[in-house]
């Protein structure tokens, strides 16, 4: 049976929390137009923006959960059309304008920024295929010693050592391969670029979870399920296809 990650996070506070806040009862208009501005979206912050509605307003309330149905909360108050969530994971978001006492007759649509995920049943053994590819389509995996297999990491063995590698540590062994790096992870936030926590190396553990910072600035997530005498059986992964976001999904589905 496939280890499931579960990230553990914080609790949301009671204040301000609904498990639907689909509908606020008030008689403004319904705001228009939530997205994630991409562009503006870096690290653990997200910027959400949207249109402005057509009367005048005190400001708009940003909602957000990490799932939908969710345990909705306002995490922003502000009088213009963006905000700024610092956040630990992924999740939804949509706005509703206030006035005074009186508020949107219902959401606006959700916005949401999680990353694309795939369930995988691959295994990376050498020396056929020891090397993995994270594409926001799919996981590839191929040989790391063929220079037209483009991998991100691939595996070698020390001993009893299952070492996942980044893809151009051995460039005369493995040529095709990339500048990646890889963390241990036990949450759904990557480290930031530069951090010691990114490895050149890491040992492959039964059950643990990893992040990939892919040289093209994205960023990716992986499990593994099991390791064993030259194998390594791959549980899931995660792909961020907001360039240079570092936040995941606290759960599978």
């Amino acid at each position: 049976m496939k280890v499931l990650f579960a990230a553990a996070f914080l609790a949301l506070a009671a204040s301000g929390c609904s498990d639907s806040p689909s509908a606020p009862g008030g008689t403004l208009p319904i705001v228009q137009n939530c997205r994630i501005l991409t562009e503006a979206s870096r690290g653990d912050t997200v910027t959400v923006a949207w249109d402005s509605v057509s009367v005048d307003v005190d400001g708009y309330r940003v909602w957000f959960s990490t799932t939908n149905p969710g345990n909705w909360q306002i995490i922003a108050q502000v009088e213009g059309t963006t905000a700024l969530h610092i956040a630990s994971s992924t999740g939804y978001y949509c706005v509703d304008a206030i006035d005074g006492i009186n508020s949107s007759e219902d959401q606006s649509n959700k916005a949401e920024d999680r990353a694309v995920m795939f369930a995988l049943d691959d295994t990376l053994s050498s020396p056929v295929a020891d090397g993995i590819q994270f594409l926001s389509t799919h996981v590839a995996v191929g040989n790391a010693s063929d220079p037209s297999f483009r991998q991100d990491l691939y595996v070698k063995w020390e001993g009893d050592t299952a070492l996942i590698c980044r893809g151009n540590y051995d460039p005369e062994g493995y040529p095709g391969g990339s500048y990646s790096h890889i963390a241990q992870a036990s949450n759904t936030l990557a480290p930031g670029p530069g951090d010691s926590a990114w490895q050149s190396t890491i040992a492959a553990q039964d059950g643990a979870s990893y992040f990939v910072s892919l040289a093209n600035g994205d960023y990716a997530m992986f499990t593994v399920d099991s390791v064993s005498y030259d194998m390594v059986l791959l549980g899931f992964s995660q792909y961020q296809t907001i360039t240079g976001l570092r936040l995941f999904n606290p759960f599978l589905f």
